[in-house]
C-alpha cells in the first residue's frame, strides 16, 4: 500500500480475525438480497472488505477469510467440493490486488494523485481475475451454471468484485490509514457537508426510489462534494449513493431497469463504477492542488524568509563594514596624530630641555655675580660718582631681587613645558600594537593634561572642579595609546556635557553646585581593575542610554560629533582588551561610566 498501514494493538487484531466471518456472513446476506431476479448480485461487497483487511493485517488474515468463506459457499453451493472450491479462489483476489497494490505504489497515497487513483483502478480491474476466472469454471464444472452462460457469467462476477471495490474499499481505507491530523472544520463546514449530504441522498431517493430520471443532477453534488468535503466524507458519499442505486435498481425502479436483467445489472455497474471513478479521481485532482498551493506558499514563504535573512545579513554586513571602515579611518586618523604629536614633542623636547640644563647654570652665574656685587658694595661703601650713578639707574636693588624671580619663573615654565611634552608623548602611544605592561594612572594624568585647557578656571567661566581618588593599581597590560583614546572619549563627553549645562545656569547656581568629574580607580576583584568616571551634569536619558554604543548615534549637532567615540571605545575595551565599559545614569543625577579591565591578559 502507500504506506505501511498503522499497526493496530494485538487485542484489536484478534477482534477482527474474530469478526471478519460474521461480518463476511452478514454482508454476504445483505448482497443476496439485493440480487436481481436470476440471482446475481450487482456488487459483492465482502471483495472490498477483504481488500481492506489484508492491507491492513496482512497475509496472516488469508486463513479467517477462508473460514469465512466456507461458511458462505458451503451453504450456497451444493455439492460441497464447488462451494470449497470457489472459496479457495476467492483467496487468489485480496491477495493479488494487495500484492499488486504494494509493488506498483509503494507505499504512496492511495486517493491523493489522480495516477494513484488510475493505478489502483488498474489493479483492481486485474486482481478479480484472479477469481472470477477459476471461480466461473468451477461453477461450470459443477453444473451450477451452464457452459453456454460462461462468458455472461464471468463477466457479472468480474465486474461485480470491480464495483465492490472502486466503491467501498476507498471508505474503509480511509478508515483504517494511519492516522493523519485533521483541519479543524468550522460549523459553517460541518453544516455545508450535511447539507450536501442531504441533496445526494433526496437526489438519490427522487431518481432510485421513485422513478425520475434525475441521475444527472448527482454529478455537480459529487463535483461540489469533491471540491469541499474532505476524503473520508467524498468516499463515503460515494457509498451511499451506489448503495440507493443498487437498491432501487433491484426493485424495478430507475432509469437502469430493462427488461433484461443482463442489460439492468451492466447499466447499473456501468453507473455507479463511472460515478465513482469519476468523483475519486476529481477530489485526488483537488488534492493535488491543495497540496501544490500548501507546498508553493510554504515554499514562497520560506524564500520570503530566506530573502528577509539575507537581507538582513547583507544590512549587517553592510554595517559592520561602515563600522570597520569608520574605525580604520579613525585609527589611522589617531595613528597620524599620535605620530605627529610624538614627532612634535620630540623636536619641543630637545630645546626645552637644552633651555632648562642652562637654566640651572645661569641661576648659578646669577648668584655668583650677585654676591660678588654685595661683597665689593661691602667692602666699597662709597662708590665714584659715576657708579653710584649708574646703580641708581638701574635700580641695583629692585633688580636683584627681580632677577632671581624671573629666573625662578622660567625654570617653572620650562618644567611645565617638559610635563606638557611628556604627557603629549604618554597619549601619542597610538601606534603601538603590542601589548605592554603600564601605569593607568599616568595615562589618565597625560589625557588630563591635553584636555586642561577645557577644565581649567577662565575669566568667563568657572571651570571644572577634577577630583581623583586613585587607588594602588598594579601594572596593567594593555594597548596603551589605545586606552588613552577611551579615556580621551570618555573625559571630552563629560566636559561637553558639563559646559553645555552651565550654558543654562546663572553664576550663583554654578557657584552653589560647581562642575565637577570624579575619577576613581581601584582593584575590584581577582585580576582586575576598575575605572571609574563620573560627573554631575544633567544625565542621560534612558532611551539615549540603550543606543549610547551604536555606530553614528549622536546627541550633538551636525558637524560637533561622529558619533564613533563611545562605539571605538566600546570595541577597545571589549574586544581588544577583553574588558567591559557601562554606563549608569540617571535624570539630573550625572553619569557614571565604568571601565573594567583584566589586569593581564
Amino acid at each position: 500500500m502507500l504506506k505501511r498501514l498503522k499497526a493496530f494493538t494485538e487485542q484489536t487484531s484478534l477482534l477482527a480475525f474474530l469478526g471478519l466471518p460474521v461480518i463476511h456472513f452478514y454482508v454476504a446476506q445483505i448482497a443476496i438480497a439485493m440480487s436481481l431476479e436470476n440471482g446475481m448480485t450487482s456488487v459483492w461487497p465482502s471483495s472490498a472488505i477483504y481488500l481492506a483487511a489484508v492491507l491492513w493485517l496482512g497475509n496472516r488474515i488469508l486463513p479467517t477469510i477462508l473460514i469465512g468463506e466456507l461458511i458462505v459457499n458451503i451453504s450456497l453451493f451444493n455439492p460441497i467440493l464447488v462451494g470449497v472450491g470457489i472459496s479457495l479462489v476467492d483467496l487468489l483476489e485480496p491477495f493479488s490486488a494487495v500484492y499488486l497494490i504494494n509493488r506498483i505504489l509503494q507505499n504512496k497515497s492511495l486517493f491523493d494523485r489522480s495516477q494513484n487513483v488510475f493505478k489502483f483502478a488498474s489493479i483492481i480491474i486485474v486482481a478479480p481475475l484472479c477469481s472470477s476466472t477459476p471461480g466461473t469454471m468451477i461453477l461450470s464444472l459443477g453444473g451450477i451454471s451452464p457452459w453456454t452462460a460462461f462468458g455472461q457469467t464471468w463477466l457479472h462476477w468480474w465486474l461485480g468484485d470491480f464495483i465492490s471495490m472502486l466503491v467501498f474499499a476507498p471508505v474503509l481505507l480511509n478508515w483504517i490509514e494511519p492516522a493523519k491530523p485533521s483541519p479543524y472544520q468550522p460549523p459553517l463546514r460541518i453544516a455545508e457537508s450535511v447539507l450536501v449530504l442531504s441533496l445526494a441522498i433526496g437526489i438519490s431517493h427522487i431518481a432510485f426510489g421513485q422513478g425520475y430520471p434525475v441521475e444527472y443532477m448527482l454529478l455537480p453534488l459529487l463535483v461540489w462534494a469533491a471540491f469541499r468535503l474532505v476524503h473520508w466524507q467524498v468516499t463515503l458519499l460515494i457509498a451511499i449513493v451506489s448503495v440507493i442505486a443498487i437498491w432501487g435498481t433491484v426493485h424495478g425502479v430507475g432509469s437502469f431497469v430493462r427488461e433484461s436483467v443482463n442489460e439492468s445489472l451492466v447499466l447499473l455497474q456501468s453507473f455507479v463504477g463511472v460515478l465513482a471513478l469519476t468523483t475519486l479521481t476529481l477530489a485526488a485532482v483537488i488534492t493535488e492542488k491543495s497540496k501544490a498551493e500548501a507546498e508553493l506558499q510554504q515554499a514562497k514563504t520560506g524564500l520570503e524568509e530566506r530573502v528577509e535573512e539575507r537581507t538582513a545579513e547583507v544590512q549587517q554586513t553592510l554595517q559592520e563594514l561602515r563600522q570597520t571602515q569608520a574605525l580604520m579611518v579613525q585609527n589611522e586618523k589617531m595613528s597620524s596624530l599620535g605620530q605627529l604629536v610624538a614627532g612634535v614633542a620630540h623636536e619641543i623636547n630637545n630645546p626645552v630641555n637644552f633651555i632648562h640644563g642652562n637654566l640651572t647654570h645661569i641661576q648659578g652665574y646669577t648668584q655668583d655675580l650677585l654676591r660678588l656685587i654685595n661683597l665689593y658694595r661691602n667692602h666699597y661703601p662709597e662708590p665714584a660718582l659715576t657708579i653710584q650713578q649708574e646703580i641708581e639707574a638701574m635700580d641695583l636693588e629692585f633688580l636683584t631681587e627681580d632677577a632671581i624671580k624671573l629666573l625662578k619663573s622660567m625654570s617653572v615654565g620650562t618644567e611645565r613645558i617638559r610635563e606638557i611634552v611628556l604627557s603629549l608623548r604618554n597619549f601619542s602611544r597610538l601606534d603601538e600594537s603590542e601589548l605592554k605592561t603600564v601605569d593607568i594612572h599616568e595615562g589618565i594624568d597625560s589625557t588630563l593634561m591635553i584636555l586642561q585647557n577645557r577644565w581649567k578656571p577662565k575669566p568667563h567661566a568657572s571651570g571644572i572642579q577634577i577630583v581623583r581618588e586613585y587607588g594602588v593599581l598594579p601594572l596593567v597590560e594593555c594597548y596603551a595609546g589605545q586606552l588613552n583614546q577611551v579615556f580621551m572619549n570618555l573625559l571630552t563627553n563629560a566636559i561637553d556635557a558639563l559646559e553645555e549645562r552651565d550654558q543654562h545656569r546663572t553664576e550663583e547656581e554654578i557657584q552653589a553646585n560647581p562642575s565637577s568629574i570624579h575619577i576613581q580607580t581601584a582593584i575590584t576583584r581577582s585580576q582586575w581593575i576598575s575605572i571609574c568616571v563620573s560627573d554631575n551634569g544633567p544625565g542621560i536619558p534612558e532611551a539615549i542610554q540603550a543606543k549610547l554604543f551604536d555606530p553614528f548615534f549622536t546627541t550633538k549637532p551636525v558637524g560637533q560629533g561622529t558619533g564613533l567615540g563611545l562605539s571605538i571605545s566600546y570595541k577597545i575595551i571589549a574586544e581588544k582588551h577583553k574588558g567591559k565599559l557601562s554606563c549608569y545614569s540617571a535624570l539630573g543625577k550625572g553619569a557614571d561610566f565604568v571601565v573594567e579591565l583584566p589586569i593581564s591578559h
